[in-house]
């Protein structure tokens, strides 16, 4: 049965688990102005105090409009029963997959309930729920803030993000740095997507212009490489070798020191021998290859704002023959 509650009485505990978003409830702020709440929030009555867990946004745009009760609805008598009612609900669809790896969270670290015991209750297998337990693991809470409050799309996370720095085995430090470079900036998960794979695959130049905010030309650069890449039919065969060789280092680069430090606790001597031996002439030649990726990296690196530049020094000769002609 629903009951009207005064919205200064509501308490928001499980505000963080949803996620914002600022368009969809800028039309829903619209919708409401015209036609009221209708659909009451869902939650639980907690000392007598209404607990939402669904119906944030809607809370938000009755505070913007002024009003002061809304109709709720309670799910059941215990937090963790109304968590389990709302991710059962007909349209618990409507849940992000974070939002669910949040609410599991809650019920595994607040409520104690295991993994079996949540997958049984809500009809879901152990592996649907170890998954979305794993994303809440990996998630800091600036990371998680960002995703919560809108500021980085979740998908861009979930599609690029993730998958580029487990793979390449990102340290969170720099995955959190990326994150609040591009959060709020308004861009596209295109745009994150190309700016990612630029910013975990590629060097510190790469990554000092994302920090410093410089995105706009972090992805023109990055579509010039794109389009180059698109041309490689039109490439010599000695610059698709080098591309290819290019690509094979800056993988075993990335991925030898961690073989290395897991390598056999008990090595063979035939073993030991010949990684000696291979190691020495790795030594040899480290110099003169880290002296010559340099180089070539400096050859490579897109030069910036050219056209700026450009553009300036020709506004600047207008400028001053214009000036020269006056009286």
């Amino acid at each position: 049965m629903d009951i009207s509650v005064e919205i200064s009485c509501i308490d928001l505990r499980y505000q963080h688990c949803r996620l914002g978003h600022a368009l969809s409830e800028q039309r829903l702020l619209c919708s409401l102005a015209n036609e009221g709440i209708r659909e009451a929030l869902l939650g639980l009555m907690a000392g007598g105090r209404p607990v939402l867990l669904d119906g944030f946004k809607r809370l938000r745009c009755a505070q913007k409009l002024g009003i002061h009760q809304v109709p709720f609805r309670s799910l059941a008598n215990d937090e963790a029963a109304a968590i389990i009612a709302l991710m059962r609900l007909a349209n618990a669809r409507s849940l992000s997959f974070v939002e669910q790896a949040y609410l599991i969270d809650e019920l595994r670290r607040v409520h104690r309930l295991t993994i079996s015991e949540i997958a049984r209750r809500l009809d879901r297998s152990t592996a649907w729920v170890s998954v979305r337990q794993g994303l809440t693991t990996e998630l800091t809470p600036l990371i998680g803030s960002k995703i919560m409050s809108g500021a980085f799309p979740m998908h861009a996370y979930l599609q690029s993000v993730r998958p580029i720095t487990r793979v390449n085995k990102v340290q969170v430090p720099e995955i959190e740095a990326f994150v609040s470079a591009t959060a709020g900036k308004g861009l596209s998960v295109r745009d994150l997507d190309v700016l990612a794979k630029g910013y975990f695959k590629g060097g510190e130049d790469f990554r000092r212009q994302v920090r410093e905010g410089d995105l706009r030309w972090c992805l023109d650069a990055l579509r010039q490489t794109a389009d180059a890449g698109g041309a490689a039919a039109a490439s010599t065969e000695q610059e698709r070798k080098i591309l290819i060789s290019l690509e094979i280092a800056q993988r075993n680069i990335r991925r030898l020191p961690g073989a290395l430090v897991n390598s056999t606790a008990t090595p063979s001597p035939a073993f030991l021998a010949e990684a000696h031996l291979l190691c020495g002439g790795i030594l040899r030649f480290i110099e003169p290859f880290a002296t010559a990726i340099r180089t070539f990296y400096d050859r490579t690196r897109p030069q910036k704002s050219h056209s700026r530049h450009a553009q300036e020094r020709h506004e600047d000769s207008q400028n001053h023959q214009s000036g020269r002609h006056q009286p």
